[in-house]
């Protein structure tokens, strides 16, 4: 892999003709490597070096060194996770968009820690990669934030190590650097994502018997992201490499009977599945299921002592699986474009139906929640396999909440939940530094 050097001041926005520069020479790269075996996430991140670093504790950040932060002492990956949840609940973003954040997030991260461990700096050097790296992502994705605010979340952090450690003062300069220039490989990657572009209702098939139609209360005229099925996949091809088998047809007996049981179980709902439905519900405004799956994920990584080396690759494998899934979930939406079930159940069996949870306002299949939870287990079952079992479960009830909240066919969350299983696979199969030598010992 060729090795260029990248650094972009962090106060200052790189030029129309320079940014056009940088783009394409990162999607060179990008083709070169795809080929080859995965050292990073990001093309290129083998090339970048520390050089003329500034080393934390010296002139005005005596003060900042001094400081007390609340979060001090806490892992990385924990401090940063957490953060970019506030920022998704915040923002109010969607599944999709908390999805995006967050597997940028967690990619830099690890790239950077594989960076600093790579150009044998040591465990603090490595830590610093993290923190730098982390809060440029966040600064990126949250510019509406107080400017300067995640930025000096990172260097609070930098500089409270260096308080700790002053003797690897050189080593913590040279990981933030890393950091800092891996996660300007990191944003130069979301510029042309496509996660940026827009819609034309104009493509939007003729209708037809059995396509998705806007559903009340909502009944918005158009879907939500119908581009998303074309974002760029972390590890798959596109999101089309890995799909689910066709849905049943519009008239099809299986098709009937999964609104049959839409209504039958919506009408006899028990206090305990309209618990099971409300917690995983999950919608704008929450921390989304990507981000539950990273609580569930943490918890579990505390709970088994995991180092943070190793939660930094798991988060890192968890959310590109989710993302991925997510992606390739979108793809069959709107592949298929099925009406949901409260519109097959308004043509031709109850009027008067309206399901428990609002019904989101895009295609039934295959379920979001299903999709996303699928390869969720997958990554959290190889990283923690005492805990196989609960994973499952948690994973079966997400998709089976759909159900209950009558805005999916049990076909939707079973093909779903298969989906995601194999991408999650997938990941494992193809991520860098991934497998059983990474797995809870």
């Amino acid at each position: 892999m060729t090795n260029v050097n990248i650094s972009i001041p962090m106060e200052t926005r790189p030029c129309r003709w320079g940014l056009i520069l940088l783009m394409t020479m990162f999607l060179a790269l990008q083709a070169n490597s795809y080929a080859a075996a995965l050292k990073y996430w990001l093309p290129d991140a083998d090339g970048i070096r520390a050089e003329n670093v500034q080393v934390y504790g010296t002139g005005h950040q005596t003060g900042i060194q001094a400081r007390k932060v609340s979060w001090s002492g806490r892992q990385a990956t924990e401090m940063w996770n957490d953060e970019a949840l506030k920022l998704v609940v915040k923002y109010r973003l969607n599944p999709l968009r908390a999805s995006r954040v967050l597997s940028y997030l967690h990619v830099a991260m690890q790239d950077a820690v594989t960076r600093a461990e790579n150009a044998r700096l040591r465990q603090t050097g490595q830590i610093a990669s993290t923190h730098a790296a982390a809060a440029a992502m966040l600064g990126y994705f949250f510019p509406l934030e107080l400017p300067g605010r995640l930025e000096a979340m990172g260097e609070s952090a930098l500089a409270t190590l260096t308080a700790s450690q002053s003797k690897q003062a050189q080593d913590i300069a040279a990981g933030a650097r890393m950091g800092r220039d891996i996660a300007h490989l990191a944003i130069l990657r979301a510029f042309d994502d496509g996660a940026d572009e827009v819609w034309d209702a104009r493509t939007k098939p003729a209708m037809r018997q059995g396509m998705w139609r806007g559903t009340p209360p909502l009944d918005s005229a158009q879907p939500q992201e119908a581009l998303a099925g074309e974002w760029q996949t972390w590890i798959l091809k596109n999101g089309g490499e890995i799909q689910p088998p066709a849905p049943p047809a519009y008239d099809s007996e299986i098709y009937l009977r999964g609104a049959k049981e839409v209504l039958d179980v919506s009408r006899s709902l028990t206090p305990k599945q309209k618990q099971i439905a409300d917690d995983w519900h999950l919608d704008q405004g929450t921390v989304t299921p990507p981000g539950s799956w990273n609580l569930k994920a943490i918890e579990l990584a505390n709970k088994r002592k995991q180092t943070e080396n190793d939660r930094i690759r798991m988060l890192a494998a968890l959310n590109v699986a989710i993302q991925d899934a997510s992606i390739a979930c979108w793809h069959a939406k709107y592949t298929w474009w099925v009406q949901r079930p409260v519109t097959t159940i308004h043509e031709g069996m109850d009027k008067s139906f309206m399901p428990y949870l609002v019904t989101p306002p895009h295609p039934s299949y295959v379920s979001g929640h299903a999709t996303a939870s699928g390869a969720a287990a997958e990554i959290l079952k190889r990283f923690f396999p005492k805990d196989a079992r609960q994973i499952d479960a948690w994973a079966e009830e997400a998709a089976m909440s759909r159900l209950y909240g009558g805005i999916h066919y049990r076909f939707d969350n079973e093909a779903g939940l298969a989906l995601g299983r194999r991408i999650g696979k997938a990941v494992l199969e193809r991520a860098p530094e991934q497998g059983k030598k990474r797995s809870e010992r």
